[in-house]
């Protein structure tokens, strides 16, 4: 017993012997108090369970992910009061809730109280809004009882683990390119392979030509035999290089512009929305973090339908600020991929650093194609093409967050 016992009894006992009912009756109070705070201290967490449950792992920005706290007292002592204290990430915005600060650095405090009778099992559900793209890391729960008096008797703290990935949002590409090839579109001379939606004409039927690729209808006004005759073409692989800098400067500076490093981000994901829908192999690099000690994010380059969700979890990923210098990472690309790729580079400021590099990529026979975003997008567009490289310019009207398409220009 504690000393808040003892002293109801000693109080109970003092009063029996002094015939002093009022006394006793304090004693007796005091040591049921006392004795029910130690009931609860010891069992009122006993069979307590806590549940988090995030809808679904994957967001894209603009989106609402439903989260259900689940509490259920599993034992007959009923809990007066349960308190939870639930760190989550300090970016995350719940709906219709304000996150406490808490002591932990990069979390915040979202807070739950409940009164549970004996096997009582409640859900609450909440809303959490994807604003901010970002990988939400949740962290442990700490719960407290109370008595029926309102006494905080037992605390412990839970290992939960939660993570939300919110990628960024696309939008469709609105080409104005007076007459210029598609972004990353080129022919071949030669090619081992036809593409049939080249059609190009008739030629005379040949020795080892294909029935399937006899113009039945030609040969019939003819009266020759005659072929389809198509474009070579190639199949498209295109790598997004991402610069993760967006402020002139030394890269260990750690200085950006959080909205252009966003539409950045918006461009990437939707001009690689676009290559994929058209069939092209594409991946992603930038010179950036992406939760990992390696200074580039990588996605080789595929095809595919989940290929998209890669290149956006990677770009969900991308924190704040160059990991190392753009040109460093366009040097290091030949390791990577093959001579037949063409390289988009995608950057929101003066592109003279790195625009040498660019230039042996094209020598050495990589199809190289620049996007500028960000002020003085024309400007240093029309650098990169007096130097030799294709360039474009990318837009988002109204911003990152309410433009509904990416508007390039030649």
């Amino acid at each position: 017993m504690n000393v808040s016992a003892w002293l109801g009894l000693a109080m109970a006992g003092l009063g029996a012997l002094s015939g002093t009912p009022p006394l006793v009756l304090v004693g007796v109070l005091v040591l049921l108090a006392s004795l029910l705070r130690g009931l609860w201290s010891r069992y009122g967490l006993r069979g307590v369970t806590y549940e988090r449950h995030l809808a679904h792992d994957r967001a894209v920005w603009g989106d609402e992910v439903g989260l259900d706290v689940t509490v259920w007292n599993r034992k007959l002592l009923p809990l007066p009061w349960l308190h939870a204290d639930d760190f989550v990430p300090e970016d995350l915005s719940v709906r219709g809730r304000t996150l406490a600060r808490s002591d932990r650095p990069g979390l915040a405090l979202l807070d739950n109280t409940w009164s549970l009778a004996w096997y009582e099992r409640v859900v609450r559900h909440l809303r959490i809004v994807a604003d901010r793209r970002g990988v939400f890391r949740f962290g442990a729960v700490r719960l407290r009882v109370a008595d029926l008096f309102a006494r905080e008797t037992a605390e412990e703290e839970r290992t939960l683990r939660d993570e939300l990935v919110v990628r960024p949002r696309s939008v469709g590409v609105l080409e104005r390119l007076d007459e210029r090839a598609t972004l990353g579109e080129r022919r071949a001379r030669h090619s081992l392979f036809r593409d049939p939606a080249l059609f190009a004409g008739v030629r005379p039927y040949q020795p080892g030509d294909p029935l399937r690729h006899v113009h039945w209808k030609a040969t019939a006004r003819s009266g020759e035999t005659v072929v389809k005759r198509f474009d070579p073409s190639r199949q498209r692989t295109l790598l997004f290089a991402l610069d993760g800098q967006t402020v002139d400067g030394p890269h260990w500076l750690m200085t950006y512009d959080e909205d252009l490093l966003e539409g950045l981000c918006v461009a990437a994901a939707s001009l690689a929305r676009r290559a994929l829908a058209e069939g092209a192999e594409c991946g992603l690099a930038a010179a950036a973090y992406a939760g990992t000690v390696r200074p580039v994010a990588w996605v080789p380059p595929a095809g595919g339908s989940d290929q998209l969700g890669r290149i956006a979890d990677t770009l969900a990923r991308i924190s704040p600020g160059a990991s190392q210098p753009f040109e460093r990472l366009l040097a290091s690309l030949p390791q990577r991929i093959g001579p037949d790729a063409t390289i988009v580079a995608i950057t929101g400021r003066d592109p003279a650093p790195f625009v040498p590099v660019l230039r042996r990529l094209a020598r050495s026979g990589y199809g190289v194609e620049l996007v500028a975003m960000g002020g003085a997008s024309r400007q240093r567009a029309a650098f990169a093409r007096a130097a030799g490289i294709e360039a474009f310019t990318a837009t988002l009207d109204r911003g990152w967050r309410e433009s509904d398409a990416l508007t390039m220009r030649a």
